[in-house]
């Protein structure tokens, strides 16, 4: 993960976190957030809304909520109700 393109965000202290949309089609896009609050607040308004997918250039794509498999966020963010995994 590279922090290209990040100037746009301004607190420094924020961790940069990666965002991925999982599509039902087996495709995965993804960008980096700044910040453990930024990064829960796009996981919870793509899984509503959907993803709208834009690579700045000359391509700009819409994918409802039911297209969406998964949004996965990587890096660290803080909680006090770690979950835990069972089962296959």
């Amino acid at each position: 993960m590279t922090n290209e393109g990040l100037e746009m965000f301004d607190d420094p202290e924020a961790t940069v976190l990666l965002v991925q949309v999982y599509l039902d089609n087996g495709v995965v896009y993804e960008y980096n957030v700044k910040g453990a609050h930024k990064a829960r607040e796009h996981a919870a308004a793509i899984i509503l809304g959907g993803y709208r997918h834009n690579d700045g250039k000359d391509e700009y794509e819409h994918y409802p909520p039911h297209r969406i498999s998964k949004v996965k966020v990587k890096g660290s963010i803080p909680t006090k109700y770690p979950d835990r995994t069972s089962g296959v």
